[in-house]
């Protein structure tokens, strides 16, 4: 082993064996190689701008660090070149192409009161994060477009999958975009947890130079920094938090599509999406398979396998800078984020193409009995009679109409006398317009005029409201990218003014 490739292993006297190499150090090299290039070229700039304005180094020693980085950005990952067992770790061998161009003498600066774990992971999960908060932002718009236009669709409801109320498409689609607004918001507080600079603190207790820590977050994007520094080392809740805020909200989408996947279905014939999101049959010729719903509820077992991967990689580990926060929490967490971006983008097209069949849905509101709950209501409010005593009537008249195989449409003033009389002992002073008003799906949406109903007023007002929220959140998801673009920017001219 030449003197320049002992960069690391000063302790040890043989390279990583050759089992050793190809499961772990192989693996996680290339893995950083692929994910951290680009972060960890940008951490060096800003540490050597750091070591500068703090004095710890000369200007022309710094000038020399950031060239040989410049150097090494342009060439690109590539250059680190295959993994080098005698390097050993990732850091190394960018810190040994550093070596190549300027010497150890003024490349060994580059690590001055610094260990390795950078905030690598951190940077790249805020990218991710964004990336994710663009997705979901979109998704809401989406829904919140098709129930402004599905506003007067109504549809029947469930409820423990038995036909309960009549409500809208508009109604339905606006809960879940609330759910996903929760989740937006689970993502943003995410963020805010990852954007936390550690560097400066050293192996676990900081370092004895006058660090700017203060600086390097600025330089990079954070907030500022994580003050302990042991937690820097430690913590994983960075890593924990963006797993759990995508697993909650797949779990949102999955009911979603199992929604629209049975929706979709001959039998029910409520929906149906674009050719271009479905799928057909290598045998039967008359099918079209609503493939992204199954698509989607399959990633979001992932999403929720990988939020558990991330827990339990770090559950019953030391609280110390330990290869399970470092590096074995990080996989799941990455390829969390590949499945979700997916789902979000595949299911953001799939429903913005979908169709609703207002007929088909009104007919089986109207028939199914879903506004008997009104004509109680109705009975209540026109006699002396208690809910209670109503809602009996009501649900004693639905099982005669059942028994002779009529539909609440056929439902008259003297059926439900019928049922008065025999719970009561006397009929009620009603009429068939009285009964048919109560069951009328339409009239039943407009009654529930309440805040959160599914009244179009009330529903024209949510969306509103929702549209407005969406703003704000978009407003968040830019402001964090103008300050991760600032502050490149002002690590680019701190860099330029130095080299120069």
């Amino acid at each position: 082993m030449s003197s320049d490739e002992n960069i690391s292993r000063e302790r040890l006297e043989a390279a990583p064996g050759k089992v050793y190499t190809e499961t772990i150090q192989e693996p996680t090299y290339e893995f950083k190689r692929e994910h951290y290039f680009s972060p960890l070229i940008e951490t060096n700039k800003a540490w050597a701008v750091m070591l500068v304005d703090t004095g710890i180094i000369d200007e022309d020693v710094g000038a020399q660090l950031l060239d040989a980085v410049a150097d090494l950005e342009e060439a690109g990952p590539e250059e680190l070149g295959e993994y080098n067992p005698n390097l050993e770790y990732f850091y190394s061998h960018m810190e040994y192409q550093l070596n190549k161009r300027i010497g150890e003498e003024v490349a060994g600066n580059i690590n001055i009161g610094r260990t390795r774990p950078e905030p690598l992971a951190r940077i790249v999960e805020r990218e991710r994060l964004l990336d994710v908060l663009d997705r979901v932002v979109s998704l809401r718009a989406t829904l919140l477009d098709l129930a402004e236009r599905e506003i007067k669709t109504v549809m029947p409801q469930w409820t423990h999958y038995q036909h309960a109320q009549v409500s809208t498409v508009a109604h339905y689609l606006l809960g879940i975009a609330d759910s996903l607004e929760r989740d937006t918001q689970r993502l943003m507080n995410a963020y805010d947890t990852v954007n936390e600079c550690t560097l400066g603190c050293g192996a676990l207790a900081g370092t004895s130079y006058d660090l700017d820590r203060q600086l390097i977050a600025d330089l990079l994007g954070f907030d500022g920094y994580k003050e302990n520094t042991i937690d820097c080392v430690s913590g994983g809740d960075h890593h924990m938090e963006p797993a759990s805020a995508m697993a909650n909200m797949m779990v949102t989408l999955s009911r979603f599509c199992q929604d629209l996947y049975t929706w979709h279905t001959w039998e029910f014939d409520f929906v149906e999406i674009s050719d271009e999101y479905s799928g057909s049959s290598s045998l039967m010729p008359q099918k079209k398979n609503p493939y992204p719903f199954e698509y989607v509820r399959g990633r979001a077992a992932y999403a929720t396998a990988y939020m558990s991967s991330v827990h339990e990689t770090l559950h019953n580990t030391n609280f110390q800078d330990i290869k399970d926060v470092e590096e074995n929490a990080v996989h799941p967490l990455f390829d969390a984020f590949d499945e979700v971006d997916r789902s979000l983008k595949l299911l953001d097209g799939t429903v913005g193409s979908a169709e609703f069949n207002a007929e088909q849905m009104e007919e089986l509101a109207a028939e199914g009995f879903a506004s008997c709950s009104e004509l109680a209501a109705k009975i209540d409010r026109q006699t002396d009679l208690t809910y209670r005593t109503a809602h009996r009537i009501v649900g004693d008249l639905v099982g005669r109409a059942l028994e002779r195989g009529l539909d609440a449409t056929e439902v008259d003033a003297d059926l439900v006398n019928e049922s008065a009389t025999e719970i009561t002992g006397d009929m009620l002073d009603i009429d068939d317009e009285f009964v048919q008003s109560a069951l009328d799906p339409r009239e039943f949406v407009e009654a529930h005029d309440i805040p959160g109903g599914p009244a179009p007023r009330e529903v024209r007002r949510m969306i509103q409201d929702r549209r407005a929220s969406l703003d704000e959140d978009s407003v968040y998801i830019n402001r964090r990218r103008e300050t991760l673009i600032d502050a490149s920017d002002k690590l680019a001219d701190r860099v330029e003014t130095i080299r120069s």
